[in-house]
């Protein structure tokens, strides 16, 4: 499959897929996005205007049968994730997912067997992990780990549970950082359990480090970075935009801003290109992705420790 041409399909094109896959997608040489499923028409309708998309298909199950994918992307809310993930697995699909892959463990954890019993590709959409700033992050630690991470991501409002819908990204960068977690002790202001307005945690690594999640609803204004410390060194991103690497009395500082002259994009700066890329990557070469399904299986677990922890719901309200 290295030179094949790769045909995908989108169930799903909301307001992630305009600023992330459906760029990356556009741009990605060698990729043909064979067809989309949406909710409404006049969606489909827009979409097919403004992106290179072959046609709309009334339901998944017929755009599977009739547009010859390699691939699915699955977009949708993330209650309905599992039976499209299902879906494209038992047609013999590569599957990527926006995170979290579903709102309950056993139905992540189904989908990752199904995936590895039918031989395919399955990528959960953490894309922070392929945001040139939290990359050069971790690559100043090498094969070490830092000692010390606090991460952050607060905004204003709230949103249904925030902490898996959204602090999940943070979670997910402190095991890239820190390994996998052995401790968790979180707290959580909640005066409804499933729209908090916040958790905190604090977590001990199984190599040695330390880690605290901080992610407030009642920011006033969005706001996420990660600082670690280790060996002597400071790390501290400020996302997108910044990362400042201090050791021995200096301090160099890389600015996004510049480096794109002037035209960040979000589809850049958070890793949403990189992380398609990577992902039409391993269906060529057939190899696991970085976020692969057993992977994001460990992020959902930790995730399901600190909620557990802060007397948080580990389901959706329908599912309780």
């Amino acid at each position: 499959m290295t030179n094949q041409i790769i045909r995908v399909g989108l169930v799903g094109a909301g307001s992630i897929a305009q600023v992330a896959e459906l760029p990356a997608l556009s741009a990605e040489n060698g990729v043909e996005i064979a067809g989309v499923v949406t909710a409404h028409a006049e969606t489909a309708a827009r979409n097919l205007k403004r992106w290179p998309i072959q046609r709309a298909y009334e339901s998944a199950e017929e755009m599977i049968a009739e547009a010859s994918l390699d691939a699915l992307f699955i977009l949708t809310p993330k209650k309905i994730h599992t039976a499209y993930v299902k879906m494209g697995l038992e047609a013999g699909l590569d599957v990527f997912c926006e995170k979290p892959l579903t709102t309950v463990m056993d139905e992540a954890l189904a989908l990752v067997n199904l995936a590895d019993e039918m031989g395919k590709i399955l990528m959960v959409g953490f894309n922070r992990r392929y945001a040139e700033v939290y990359e050069r992050a971790r690559a100043e630690f090498g094969s070490s780990h830092p000692q010390f991470v606090v991460a952050q991501k607060n905004r204003q409002g709230s949103e249904y549970r925030a902490t898996l819908e959204n602090a999940i990204h943070m979670i997910d960068l402190l095991r890239w950082f820190c390994g996998e977690a052995e401790e968790v002790t979180a707290y959580s202001i909640a005066p409804d359990p499933y729209a908090e307005d916040g958790t905190m945690a604090l977590i001990r690594f199984n190599r040695g480090s330390i880690g605290t999640l901080v992610a407030a609803r009642s920011a006033g204004e969005w706001d996420e970075r990660l600082d670690a410390y280790g060996g002597m060194k400071s790390v501290r991103v400020i996302a997108p935009d910044s990362v400042a690497v201090s050791a021995d009395g200096h301090t160099t500082f890389t600015e996004m801003r510049p480096r794109a002259y002037g035209w960040a994009e979000v589809n850049r700066t958070m890793g949403f290109g990189p992380e398609v890329t990577h992902f039409i990557d391993c269906v060529r070469h057939r190899q696991q992705p970085r976020t692969s399904g057993r992977d994001a299986l460990r992020t959902q677990e930790l995730v399901d420790e600190i909620l557990r922890a802060a007397g948080l719901p580990l389901e959706d309200k329908s599912q309780a």
